[in-house]
């Protein structure tokens, strides 16, 4: 494919902007050139005015374990990867748990956190946990977030401790809500793909809100026999164990029945050569931009790859690292495992249900109250 760029599932700002449009958008769809049009496709067309080029990203946790915020955004800037900023936690921001002067306090600090990362030419992204504690509440800290300068908002939706509480009502409130105070703001979801977890929160009202997905597609952290042998019982073997290429192409087939942009998260503290599989299986199916969890474990060569294999490009194997230097200052590491093996994908079964998701964090903050973590799932079933 060279270095074509990624055009698959997304309509081009030409062809909408083609014809006549006439929309109303306080109703549930729009008719544009003679068609019935969703929130959603509607929201797509907005976004793309001012979307920019792809470009990977790399998930930020907290400032104080993770790494000064100047650091980074110099690290980020030398190989042009985009940053996700963890802005809050439910109803609280995170300075509650980030103990660093820099750490989110409210909209303000966002507006001066999006400066500081878009002055020096990184993207600026954000995330938060969702929990449908208070629907209305949380809505409103997301929509503040993206008026503050966010190009968009994550919504870590998982199930378990921590994490969803709330009931589909709740998301349906919350999604509302957050439509009516941010009608074209970027909204995803990061979801733990495994297809037993992803029925754990109400994936259906979710869906109806959001613009995109960030599946966590962790291959080190999913490496157990339990975790091989329930995908085998969802329709989905694998001969040679947990691998990038085998989690992606699973996971490609269960959220293909959404009409959503998929942006995967892989597994930062892997080996450079195990990233570079990732990045190049998911542009093997069609998902030109990848993240990485997390900034504070992942390699400097890693983001070196990135930098050398844009988002939207076809991805090329590894170089051979001259230096194996770690984002300054790295506080916190992982030991990992390195997957040398490709398992074959041979799916029997298409899932037939909406799917949902959830997972159980793995990280927590060393300050209390302790934020969560994620979106770094337990390799439990």
């Amino acid at each position: 494919m060279g270095e074509e760029r990624i055009l698959a599932r997304r309509v081009t700002r030409r062809g909408f902007l083609a014809g006549t449009a006439v929309a109303t958008l306080g109703g549930a769809a729009v008719t544009m050139m003679g068609a019935e049009c969703t929130p959603a496709i509607v929201r797509r067309v907005v976004q793309a005015k001012t979307a920019g080029p792809p470009h990977h990203r790399a998930w930020v946790w907290q400032f104080s374990i993770d790494g000064e915020p100047q650091q980074i955004a110099a690290n980020l800037a030398a190989n042009g990867v985009g940053v996700m900023l963890k802005t809050h936690d439910g109803l609280d921001w995170m300075s509650t748990f980030d103990a660093h002067p820099s750490a989110v306090s409210g909209p303000a600090q966002v507006t001066t956190l999006a400066r500081l990362f878009e002055s020096r030419g990184v993207p600026f992204h954000a995330w938060c946990v969702v929990k449908g504690i208070d629907p209305a509440a949380e809505a409103k800290m997301a929509a503040d977030v993206l008026a503050a300068g966010a190009r968009s908002l994550t919504l870590d939706l998982e199930g378990g401790a921590g994490f969803w509480l709330g009931a589909p009502a709740d998301a349906a409130k919350y999604g509302s809500e957050l439509r009516t105070r941010s009608p074209f703001g970027r909204v995803d979801i990061s979801i733990d793909p495994r297809p037993w977890r992803i029925n754990l929160v109400p994936m259906t009202e979710f869906i109806d809100l959001c613009d995109g997905i960030s599946p966590q597609c962790y291959w080190d952290t999913f490496n157990s026999q339990s975790n091989i042998d329930l995908y085998r019982s969802n329709g989905y073997s694998s001969s040679d164990g947990m691998s990038p290429e085998f989690l992606l192409s699973a996971t490609a087939d269960i959220l293909s029945g959404y009409d959503r942009e998929v942006i995967p998260a892989g597994q930062g503290a892997s080996s450079t050569a195990v990233y570079a599989r990732f990045v190049r299986a998911a542009w093997n199916n069609g998902m030109g931009t990848t993240s990485c969890w997390r900034y504070g474990v992942t390699p400097y060569d890693t983001l070196a790859y990135l930098g050398q294999n844009r988002a939207g490009l076809a991805p090329q194997p590894a170089r051979t690292p001259t230096s194996r230097r770690t984002p300054t200052p790295a506080r916190t590491n992982t030991a990992t495992r390195t997957p040398t093996r490709t398992p074959t994908r041979t799916p029997t079964s298409t899932p037939t249900t909406v799917p949902t998701n959830t997972a159980a964090p793995t990280n927590t903050a060393t300050v209390a109250p302790s934020a969560t973590s994620s979106p770094v799932p337990a390799p439990s079933p």
